[in-house]
């Protein structure tokens, strides 16, 4: 299926739109954009230039991914998240670099959550809803507070909070098997094979 494009949305020349991907309501991609199968734009969001996000990624509305975030396969972005790009930003500095941020393979970051640059998300992390990220997140680890701090271990579909030192193994629960898309659970497994080593 070809992708979706509001006609309020703005998508400039050199972006790159695999299929099944939607584009909502005010929306502006920038040039040299990626967007992977199955990704979706929420209303009013910013993807600026060189922007790559992952295989059926959602964002929501009112988001704004700057140059330097990377978004991996099957992340969810939730309503006015914020990014940033600037480790030491001023007005007038010519010399200013950007700064990477990774969001790994299914890391989910919840609504109003800011996320400083230079950090990376894991693999199936979960952000709480308005939390301040200002360090790497572990896979399979959940994040709340003013600044983040990891609380818990999450399975993989989200649904099971585990004890903080619960270990690889059990990550992946009968909820993930039940909830979980096959494509999504299978990427899931082998994350976790990976981390049993």
């Amino acid at each position: 299926m070809k992708p979706f494009i509001h006609e309020t949305a703005i998508v400039e020349d050199g972006v790159h739109l695999a299929e099944n991907v939607k584009i909502w309501h005010s929306c502006h991609i920038r040039s040299g954009c990626s967007l992977d199968d199955g990704v979706s734009i929420g209303k009013g969001s910013y993807i600026d230039e060189g922007v790559h996000i992952g295989k059926g990624s959602r964002i929501q509305n009112g988001v704004n991914v700057f140059s330097g975030v990377v978004l991996e396969d099957w992340c969810f972005v939730g309503p006015a998240v914020v990014f940033t790009n600037d480790q030491f930003p001023r007005v007038g500095n010519k010399s200013w670099q950007v700064m990477k941020t990774f969001v790994r393979t299914g890391a989910s970051i919840g609504a109003g959550a800011v996320v400083r640059c230079g950090i990376e998300l894991g693999a199936f992390s979960m952000i709480g809803a308005g939390a301040i990220v200002t360090k790497n997140v572990a896979p399979f680890s959940l994040v709340l507070g003013l600044p983040a701090q990891e609380t818990n271990k999450i399975c993989a579909c989200g649904q099971t909070v585990l004890d903080k030192d619960a270990t690889p193994a059990e990550f992946i629960r009968a909820c993930c098997r039940e909830r979980m898309a096959t494509e999504t659970l299978e990427t899931a497994i082998s994350i976790v094979e990976i981390l049993k080593k």
